[in-house]
């Protein structure tokens, strides 16, 4: 096979299609690579230096959020000091350390059925121009050469960053309507959102929408088909109606929620985080003809305390196992932070390009 661009060979492999090698991707949240390969490291995220740190790196594709992705540090945010802030939507945030360039939500505007009927009032515009700005400029950097995935919220993490994980629990129980009505008005919110990053020029959209811990589905999974999986579902629909391939990140165990998911209509599925139980092998064998499968590198207990050469085995036992049939991206099981030595996600990379040639 000849050699295919970065970008050819990503969007292959979304689609389960035959590539010269596994692509290689990840989310680059690491400060000192940016400062090491870049000279700078921006305050806020940057698409036009994301898509240059990407190509520098030798990755495959890049990853730029939409504008007002919930839990990114903006100038456009009112600030209380230089670590907090109150985003579009009323939620306030702390940035902590190891956090960048996503901050922590600490106080959420939705208690009773009154707040939220004071904020669907007065929801942020998912048309604003600014809100693609983060793809547009990253594809201007990327001029074609690797793909750039775009990032929106899904219906239960949002409602997560507007009401606080108790009380999303106990509306339930005690305030089923309200939200229901929280997961209908966010998968809504974020669909337009995704369409217009795609009709940008955005390669593939990401929703990000954890639905586990480490040891189970945060809702029991007859709560999420109930609650959250309408909701989801015509999100990923309707954006994949367009032609995109729509990725669906959860951390934590997904298990038992795996046939809904992949139900949707995903593309693919990232992140398959190890210390969560997610087992490659089992996944690949019962979906991988049909589905992309993208992660499982343990980036929490390995990757910050691992040698370059044990780095390396990790990459290999992954390509070994994720490989085979095409439909595998490389990348750990949660993203290259700022806690994993700079000579690791350079042994990552190099042994992903040693190791995952299909020829």
């Amino acid at each position: 096979m000849i050699t295919m661009s970065p970008r050819a060979r990503f969007l292959a492999a979304l689609r389960v299609q035959p590539t010269d090698r596994v692509p290689i991707w990840d989310w680059v949240n690491h400060p000192a690579l940016y400062q090491t390969r870049l000279g700078q490291i921006p305050k806020y995220y940057d698409g036009r230096l994301a898509a240059r740190l990407s190509i520098s790196l030798g990755l495959d594709a890049c990853w730029v959020p939409d504008g007002g992705f919930m839990g990114l540090p903006s100038a456009r945010w009112e600030w209380q000091d230089d670590a907090r802030y109150t985003d579009e939507w009323g939620t306030g945030y702390q940035i902590g350390a190891g956090s960048w360039p996503l901050a922590f939500p600490i106080r959420h505007p939705i208690r009773t059925a009154e707040d939220w009927n004071r904020l669907s009032d007065r929801l942020p515009d998912p048309d604003a121009a600014w809100r693609s700005e983060f793809a547009r400029d990253a594809l201007v950097e990327a001029k074609q050469e690797i793909a750039v995935v775009a990032g929106i919220r899904g219906p239960f993490s949002s409602a997560w960053m507007l009401m606080g994980l108790e009380a999303m629990s106990l509306a339930l129980f005690e305030q089923p309507d309200l939200l229901n009505d929280v997961f209908r008005v966010t998968a809504d919110f974020w669909t337009r959102c995704g369409l217009r990053l795609i009709e940008q020029g955005a390669d593939a959209i990401v929703v990000h929408d954890d639905q586990g811990s480490n040891d189970a589905t945060i809702f029991a999974p007859t709560r999420f088909r109930q609650f959250v999986l309408p909701h989801l579902k015509r999100e990923i629909e309707t954006l994949r109606a367009t032609g995109a391939p729509i990725i669906l990140h959860s951390c934590g165990n997904i298990n038992a929620i795996l046939p809904d998911l992949v139900g949707t209509g995903i593309a693919a599925l990232n992140n398959l985080q190890r210390a969560a139980r997610m087992d490659l092998r089992a996944v690949k064998a019962a979906y991988g003809s049909a589905l992309c499968l993208i992660g499982n590198v343990d980036a929490t207990g390995l990757m910050p305390t691992a040698t370059p050469a044990q780095v390396e085995q990790a990459v290999i036992e992954c390509l070994a196992i994720g490989a085979p049939g095409g439909g595998y991206i490389l990348a750990t099981d949660h993203s290259f932070h700022e806690g994993i030595p700079i000579e690791n996600v350079l042994a990552f990379i190099a042994a992903g390009k040693q190791h995952g040639s299909y020829r």
